[in-house]
């Protein structure tokens, strides 16, 4: 005989429902027979439930939210250094403008010298200055600083050594910052394919 109209599974299922709700709430404390069990369940599951939408539990979800994004910043474990590179004043003065630091003052992490850092950002810095004069009215570089171990192929190593420590991606991030146009265009077209993560910033 069917109980209720149901099924003869549905109604095998219901004292076990019942049994099972009964367990539930004794292990909680609550002694309560099988109808009520089951009810205060309900009960409890609908309290579960608004509980979820309320303002402090939002609250707490943002608060998650927020120290997941508060990432630990490897590069904070750096150092500023005081250096001597020679250079010219309008190199040094672009440096110190563009990364905010006093002139000859640099940051060094992991073994490297970065020219600048910024903390908020996770974000490691090189600026370059006047370089458009080693390239010809084409955009091309010269062939004498292009073969120059010091010259471009220069820059392309320490673009590699910079990138290579710049870890993890995210958060960490590294930007070369270049004052003039030929060599921002020439160097972005080299980074995007041996260095996709590292940034270029034409900066003026």
């Amino acid at each position: 005989m069917e109980h209720g109209g149901l099924s003869p599974m549905a109604t095998l299922a219901i004292p076990v429902i019942e049994s099972i709700a009964v367990r539930v709430l004794s292990a909680l404390g609550v002694g309560l027979t099988a109808g009520a069990a089951i009810e205060e369940m309900r009960k409890r599951n609908e309290e579960a439930e608004k509980a979820k939408d309320s303002p402090l539990a939002h609250t707490d979800a943002q608060t998650k939210t927020e120290k997941e994004k508060c990432k630990e910043c490897p590069p904070d474990r750096g150092k500023a250094v005081a250096r001597s590179w020679s250079m010219s004043e309008s190199s040094q003065a672009y440096q110190a403008r563009i990364t905010g630091f006093p002139p000859g003052t640099e940051w060094n992490f992991a073994g490297l010298d970065f020219d600048g850092f910024r903390s908020s950002q996770c974000l490691l810095q090189e600026a370059k200055g006047k370089y458009d004069q080693f390239f010809d009215e084409d955009g091309v570089p010269k062939e004498w600083w292009a073969s120059n171990s010091g010259g471009e192929n220069g820059l392309i190593r320490q673009a590699g050594t910079q990138y290579a420590v710049a870890l993890p991606r995210p958060p960490v991030r590294l930007s070369w910052y270049f004052m003039e146009p030929k060599s921002y265009s020439h160097f972005t077209s080299l980074f995007s394919v041996q260095y996709p993560g590292l940034e270029t910033v034409f900066e003026p």
